[in-house]
């Protein structure tokens, strides 16, 4: 395989040592980054709506508030940050869990994100989704509604969630949901009510406490007796002012790893996330609602990896539908021997998959972040690489099921995407600043 190396607006263009049909060639100039936020950030999204226009959203703690930020661009350089949160301190910051930004045909902008409610007797918090909807290109956001629809029952946990808007102006959310497992426990468990999270975190979590129980490659054993997580997605037919009650897409779902929506160009909804099958293989599967169906079809394996893994990654999929009608995954797989991140494609509305292309690989790969942004008939991925502390988030472009590696830009984590319609933005994560760049 050819390898070149190019310099262009300061950063290096490189070719990536990897396994499968990925090859280097001449490619678009990546421009200077740009620090948005300096300190005290999590893991940024990145959108764009019809006219080009450019917007990151991030999470930011100070003085211990989190709070919801997104800044724009419009032909130039972003604007300073406004807060999206009316409630300060309504937000929590999570990787696999980050604020997301959608903007919608009209051009209003969607913001979605997670709060944390500390609950006693519990070791880990409640979590709510929350929305908030700017009409006039971001400037100010309206009072953020809550998605969910069991806000006003039992807390538990939502969230690991995603954001997209149909082209008729209909919202879609997805996340994990352990309302069922949550009540369950409860049932097992009961819970006395002066009970304070301080003191049972010093006991040791209760058995059966239901999100972030194992991740990594370690952690604490779950109640495998419990009902799973499930994947729910709710919608909004008014803009986002109101939602709907939720669907739920399956159970017995990864606890931990994001989920991912797309929209295909006939109205067709996909999501993606992590499935757990029996004798604990946690592969990624996609589901598909059709145009004007009100449930979603049985789940797809994108690929039979048969990763082995008594835990959660906390390395969920990515999701894209391009000009073509092609479905794009990206996901990542801890499976001996394809150890890594992976990428396939269906075109048959993701009824099936085609040979899984390899991103990145190696003997020993940990859990790693992907994005894709479909741009006509390719997509774009980007990907961090975790096996050194510095390792570089690479950018590349693909058409069908071929993989061009086109940049690398210096050490990043959690790269986001969004195709601007005559360009590319990528933002990212590096140390607790947010750091952009635009593609030409």
């Amino acid at each position: 395989m050819k390898t070149s190396v190019m310099i262009g607006a300061g950063v290096a263009l490189a070719a990536a040592a990897l396994t499968g049909a990925v090859v280097a060639r001449r490619g678009p100039a990546l421009a200077d980054a740009a620090t948005l936020a300096a300190t005290g950030a999590s893991n940024p999204t990145a959108a764009a709506d019809a006219k080009g226009a450019r917007y990151v959203a991030w999470i930011a703690t100070e003085g211990g508030a989190s709070n919801v930020y997104l800044a724009k661009a419009e032909g130039g350089a972003f604007g300073r940050p406004v807060r999206v949160n009316d409630r300060v301190g309504d937000a929590a910051p999570h990787e696999q869990a980050p604020a997301q930004v959608a903007a919608g045909p009209d051009g209003t902008v969607y913001v979605v994100w997670q709060n944390n409610t500390e609950i006693p007797g519990r070791r880990f918090p409640a979590s709510d989704l929350r929305l908030a909807r700017s009409t006039d290109g971001g400037r100010t956001f309206e009072p953020a509604v809550t998605v969910n629809d069991d806000a006003a029952g039992p807390p538990s946990s939502h969230t690991f969630h995603n954001l997209v808007v149909a082209k008729d102006g209909t919202v879609y959310v997805s996340w994990l949901d352990s309302r069922v497992r949550d009540a369950e426990r409860e049932r097992r468990h009961p819970r006395p009510a002066a009970a304070s999270a301080p003191a049972q975190a010093a006991a040791g979590p209760a058995a059966g406490d239901s999100v972030h129980m194992m991740h990594g490659h370690g952690g604490m054993a779950e109640d495998p007796t419990l009902p799973g997580s499930e994947v729910r997605v709710a919608k909004s037919a008014d803009g986002g002012k109101t939602f709907g009650p939720s669907v739920v897409v399956d159970g017995n779902v990864c606890p931990c790893c994001r989920t991912s929506l797309a929209v295909g160009a006939d109205g067709s909804i996909y999501v993606a996330w992590r499935k757990v099958y029996a004798g604990d293989v946690r592969d990624v599967v996609v589901a598909r609602m059709a145009p004007g169906a009100a449930a979603f079809e049985a789940p797809v394996r994108v690929h039979a990896d048969g990763w082995v893994f008594p835990g959660c990654p906390h390395a969920g999929p990515a999701l894209a539908v391009d000009g073509q009608g092609r479905v794009h995954v990206a996901w990542y797989t801890g499976k001996d021997g394809r150890q890594g991140l992976w990428h396939a494609v269906s075109a048959d509305g993701g009824r099936t998959f085609g040979r899984p292309a390899a991103l990145l690989t190696g003997k020993w790969v940990p859990p790693s972040q992907v994005a894709l942004a479909p741009d006509g008939d390719r997509v774009w991925a980007s990907w961090d690489d975790r096996r050194a502390a510095d390792g570089p988030v690479t950018l590349a472009r693909i058409d069908g099921d071929h993989v061009d590696v086109v940049a690398r830009e210096r050490a990043g984590r959690s790269p986001a995407l969004a195709s601007t319609g005559n360009g590319l933005l990528l933002a990212w994560h590096e140390g607790q600043t947010v750091r952009v760049s635009a593609l030409r």
